[in-house]
Order: C-alpha cells, then sequence, then structure tokens
C-alpha cells in the first residue's frame, strides 16, 4: 500500500526553494573558485587537463562541412530516438538512411571539401562504420525487426563514442 502523508509531513515551497537557492549559490561557489584555482607552481588547474584525443588537421572549409555533419547527424540521432519511442520503425528507418546511410559517402562531389579525404584511415573506418550500420539499422527497422533494429543502432552510436574518444578538430 502507498504511503500517505498528511499535510504537515509535505515539504512546503518555500522550504524546497530555500534550498534550491543555497544548492544553486553554492555551485556557483564551487565552480568559480575551482576555475580560478592554482596548484603549487602556480599554473592554472584547467591548463594542467590535457585533451589526448588525436588532432586532425583539414582546411577550414573542410572542418566546417564536419562540424555541420556532426550536428546534422546529432539531429538524426534524436529523430530516431523519436521514432524509436513511438515505436514508428518505419520512419525511424527513413530518417536513419537518409540522414546518415551510406548514400552519403558520395556526398560532396568537390573532392576539396570532402572531409574523409584529411582524415586519418582509423578515423575513415570508423565514419564509414557510422553510415554502414545506419544503413543496416535502416534494413532492419523496415522488416520490423526491433532486435537487429536496436543492435545497429547501438553500432551507430558506438562509431559517434568512438570517433569523438578518439579524434578532434581542433
Amino acid at each position: 500500500m502507498k504511503n500517505i502523508h498528511s499535510p504537515s509531513e509535505t515539504p512546503r515551497t518555500g522550504n524546497k526553494f530555500f534550498w534550491l537557492a543555497a544548492l544553486a549559490f553554492l555551485s556557483v561557489s564551487f565552480a568559480v573558485h575551482g576555475a580560478s584555482q592554482k596548484d603549487d607552481s602556480g599554473e592554472e588547474l584547467d591548463k594542467q587537463f590535457t585533451d589526448f584525443r588525436t588532432l586532425v588537421e583539414m582546411p577550414d572549409k573542410a572542418r566546417q562541412i564536419l562540424h555541420e555533419d556532426m550536428l546534422d547527424h546529432l539531429a538524426v540521432l534524436n529523430e530516431i530516438n523519436r521514432y524509436l519511442a513511438e515505436n514508428n520503425l518505419r520512419s525511424a528507418a527513413e530518417v536513419a538512411e537518409t540522414g546518415m546511410g551510406r548514400s552519403l559517402l558520395a556526398k560532396y562531389q568537390d573532392e576539396d571539401i570532402r572531409p574523409g579525404r584529411y582524415m586519418p584511415k582509423e578515423m575513415r573506418k570508423i565514419g564509414w562504420e557510422l553510415h554502414y550500420a545506419a544503413t543496416e539499422f535502416a534494413t532492419a527497422a523496415r522488416q520490423g525487426n526491433l532486435q537487429k533494429t536496436l543492435q545497429a543502432y547501438h553500432r551507430i552510436t558506438s562509431a559517434c563514442v568512438a570517433c569523438h574518444y578518439s579524434y578532434r578538430t581542433r
């Protein structure tokens, strides 16, 4: 049976607001304090953290296109999530194929602006995996095979994680 609280046991809105305000104040205070911390040598702490991802240099136009594509892929993942939540596999398939499927591999005819030509071989392989997994996702979703659809979806997101965890362009 559910626990029923009397009105006197219910927290008052004023108390909730006080604790939320106190928490927000303390969070900001700690963030500001932490951002300005220096270690024993006088070096700011944020300069101690090193980004170990491989820097991939490419022309500005190719980098801009890559960043735009990544934002598009993020929006596609969001739409796929929505359609999966609605159990609408057919729409999820369409969005996956048109938004990040294999057909996008030939998206840029001008070779100078193709981001892939500036990527290390392993980074390019991860990108291909993303596109192939998206096409596999679309195929499985069109067939109504939820298990294969979700397995392919995991391959898509694993490619995203692998690439973003391993490489950077700035």
